[in-house]
């Protein structure tokens, strides 16, 4: 039978004596089949310090929980004016019990320092009663287009990918020697360090490198062209300080104002500058073989008749005279004369 309480005007209070209970009972203990229920129609506040449900299932109709509100108890509908997480440990979340392990909490800290660009204090964690951060296991992390930004703290953390077998073959394709082939598998994909590596392997085996150096302002560098590439004779420059020192060309390798071509040697300044054979101190310069030299002038010198040289000798072919030799010599004494042969020299010795 229903029994009803209707208090039409005023409140309806019910009593106990201190650390007593009020027991509202629907439950099973031998009278019915544990299905009874308890429906409050109005607001239901609790002021106590500790609310303790005892279900196996709870199910909450409210589309926001708000937790950590501290309330007048007297005016609970007015807005609290404080700032930040009012507990001692500046904490509030929930709290997941585990038995023999460390409870698990997923909450909000007010001291957690981080960083999007700027700092910033007050942040989400999971973590163990212990203080040990958890993992959190989902296939996906959104930022609604801005920065996703990573550790944000200290400087030994690390992005890694631990826990995964060969990781980088999802990134890039190898062949069964594990050799990368050169293939990207996940253009967008993060590559760790050993996909790096293999990359950087990969590419010093097979891609030909245009150019290699150092410096911005007056570089030291060794740069390659080719033909293929430019439709220019291929060559290599080589730059010290921003300057080419030499040049090398399929047939030809230009050092400074030196050019070296098949089995010819000289000088390419348009200063008219002499070839130069030096031995260092007291050494020699040797001419293992026969010396030949031409009686026709250079592309560039276009006289049989060289000037006199400011110190030394000059040795120059020219057309044969009295002398029999056609090898003429020029002094820093102002002195041309062709060198006789010895039969001549003989015959001259006998006639004067």
């Amino acid at each position: 039978m229903s029994k009803f309480v209707n208090v039409p005007n005023g409140n309806y209070k019910v009593t106990v004596g201190n650390n007593k209970k009020i027991t509202l009972d629907v439950g099973p203990g031998g009278r019915g089949d544990g299905l009874g229920t308890v429906y409050v129609t109005g607001d239901f506040v609790v002021q106590g310090e500790t609310t303790t449900i005892n279900t196996s299932e709870l199910t909450v109709e409210d589309y926001i929980i708000t937790l950590a509100r501290t309330i007048d108890p007297n005016n609970p509908n007015v807005e609290p004016n404080y700032a930040g997480i009012q507990s001692a440990d500046k904490f509030a979340g929930i709290e997941i019990e585990r038995g023999s392990y460390p409870d698990a909490f997923f909450g909000f800290d007010e001291d957690l320092a981080w960083n999007n660009g700027s700092a910033r204090v007050g942040s989400f964690v999971f973590k163990d009663q212990n203080d040990a951060l958890l993992g959190i296991r989902t296939n996906s992390v959104t930022t609604g287009g801005g920065n996703l930004y990573l550790i944000n703290e200290g400087s030994g953390g690390i992005v890694t990918v631990t826990g995964v077998t060969d990781y980088e073959k999802g990134v890039f394709e190898y062949d069964g020697g594990n050799n990368l082939t050169g293939t990207v598998l996940a253009p967008d994909a993060l590559p760790n360090a050993q996909a790096v590596t293999d990359w950087i392997d990969y590419n010093f085996a097979n891609v030909f490198l245009s150019q290699i150096g150092a410096g911005t302002i007056t570089p030291t560098s060794i740069t390659i062209t080719d033909e293929e590439v430019t439709g220019n004779p291929s060559v290599i420059n080589f730059t010290i300080d921003g300057n080419i020192i030499a040049q090398v060309y399929d047939d030809t390798w230009n050092f400074d104002q030196i050019r070296i071509s098949s089995s010819t040697i000289e000088t390419i300044s348009t200063n008219d500058d002499d070839l130069t054979l030096r031995a260092n101190g007291t050494g020699a310069v040797r001419i293992d073989d026969i010396l030949h030299i031409n009686s026709t002038p250079s592309d560039d010198d276009n006289t049989l008749v060289p000037s006199f040289p400011n110190e030394g000798i000059k040795l120059y072919v020219s057309d044969q005279s009295t002398g029999k030799t056609g090898i003429y010599f020029a002094n820093a004494e102002q002195n041309r004369d062709e060198i006789i042969s010895k039969n001549r020299a003989l015959l001259f010795s006998m006639l004067f």
